[in-house]
């Protein structure tokens, strides 16, 4: 079985200065935009370089010993977004989605803005907005939506802006690989389509599985924040590459009343009471050519425009929790089952109990994302590979099996045999 991580390595932060607890801008030059890596048909301006290299681990990077430091997006403790309040998304696009499906659903723009610190007159194509301020709107859009597909309504409503937005670089994409590597791994352009949240990569024999991390913790807003995520993803590759895609999706909430809204925008194969949520796309479908021509239109983003755009001056960056869940899978790589938090906040250039407060700020802890990536991963090898004891315990690096039990118990609420029962 191969575990695979989005596409990001920690690395030890290259600028550790004596305070550390400050988080400061970075800025990169433009020509670095080019180790975005996008595979492309030809040449279309910044963001994009004709790379012919793309290998195998396109989806996901597998976790193994002597990953390259050179590696697309790795990332030092200066590329991480260590506060909710630091302003990284590319709002403008995002808001304008928003107002798009709330307003035709009863919401009132002034109560959807209350709060968040937005203000839609002062919205620029370059603006950027903080996690917090968009988890507020996001939050506001639930309460005061009418309707159980509006999660869904956004979600297609954020990928109709993708001509528009710095996504437009993804139509030069080969093959819908490297479309979806590129949509959900890259964080230039996590920023601009689903923010809150990113994805997990497992691969099996014949499909590629995506599960949601949401970005912010809370259970309040991760299901419907999942659903905005996987809508706007298949609309995204039905958008950019012009071809539907066989994906199939698992939710773990009971079968809704509203399964028509479901069907209508992720499609028929949809399955729920399942041990994770996630999103699968077979192997093959992955291979199928993009041959759609580029598409230029009047209002798209141009090349000058996107060089002076301060989300790609920034790139990369990536959230802490993600940075946190990263390094967790390392050490699942390293088969230590030890708390790695110190050693993750000397990374940082940050004391342990900073790293507390500011993972706190997330609404989340260094133990809650442990045992996510923990919970992921048994989960994966009991319910989608059927691993017997033996085989799951070895692949999570525990020697005792009682003890395993234990663990497996603890982290899913189910007996290890109990999850081999489980379809998904």
């Amino acid at each position: 079985m191969e575990i695979s991580l989005s596409n990001f390595t920690v690395a030890a932060s290259s600028h550790a200065d004596e305070g550390g607890d400050t988080f400061g801008e970075k800025t990169k030059p433009i020509a670095e935009l080019n180790e975005l890596g996008v595979h492309a048909k030809k040449h279309v301006g910044v963001g994009v370089s004709v790379r012919e290299g793309v290998g195998a681990d396109s989806v996901g990077v597998s976790v193994r010993e002597g990953v390259d430091a050179d590696s697309v997006g790795v990332f030092a403790g200066t590329d991480v977004v260590q506060s909710t309040h630091d302003k990284v998304i590319a709002g403008y696009w995002l808001v304008k989605a928003v107002l798009d499906v709330a307003l035709n659903r009863g919401a009132n723009k002034n109560k959807l803005f209350r709060g968040t610190g937005i203000f839609e007159d002062a919205l620029e194509p370059d603006s950027l907005i903080s996690i917090k301020q968009y988890h507020l709107l996001l939050t506001n859009v639930q309460s005061q939506t009418k309707g159980a597909d509006v999660s869904f309504l956004l979600g297609s409503a954020l990928a109709a802006q993708w001509l528009h937005s710095p996504m437009h670089v993804l139509q030069t994409c080969d093959t819908l690989e490297a479309l979806l590597t590129h949509l959900v791994h890259q964080q230039t352009f996590r920023w601009c389509s689903i923010p809150l949240c990113q994805f997990q990569c497992f691969t099996t024999n014949h499909k590629v599985m995506l599960i949601p991390q949401s970005t912010v913790g809370g259970a309040k807003l991760a299901q419907f924040v999942s659903e905005v995520s996987f809508a706007s993803i298949v609309a995204l590759l039905k958008g950019i590459a012009k071809q539907r895609v066989s994906v199939s999706f698992n939710f773990t909430c009971a079968r809704p009343k509203n399964i028509a809204d479901f069907e209508t925008h992720l499609g028929l194969k949809v399955a729920f009471n399942c041990p994770f949520n996630s999103m699968c796309i077979e192997k093959h479908a992955l291979d199928e050519s993009m041959s759609t021509p580029v598409i230029h239109s009047p209002n798209m983003v141009t090349d000058k425009e996107l060089g002076r755009y301060r989300l790609f001056e920034r790139y990369p960056l990536i959230s802490l929790p993600d940075y946190v869940r990263c390094h967790v899978y390392q050490t699942i790589s390293a088969h230590n089952m030890g708390s790695a938090l110190p050693e993750l906040a000397e990374k940082l250039a940050i004391s342990p109990a900073t790293l507390k407060r500011k993972l706190k700020e997330f609404n989340t802890s260094y133990r809650q994302l442990s045992e996510e990536v923990w919970r992921n991963y048994a989960l994966v090898l009991l319910s989608v590979h059927k691993a017997n004891n033996e085989q799951a315990a070895r692949q999570m690096g525990i020697n005792d099996l009682p003890n395993f039990r234990r663990t497996v118990k603890r982290l899913t609420g189910k007996t290890p045999s109990e999850l081999r029962l489980s379809n998904v």
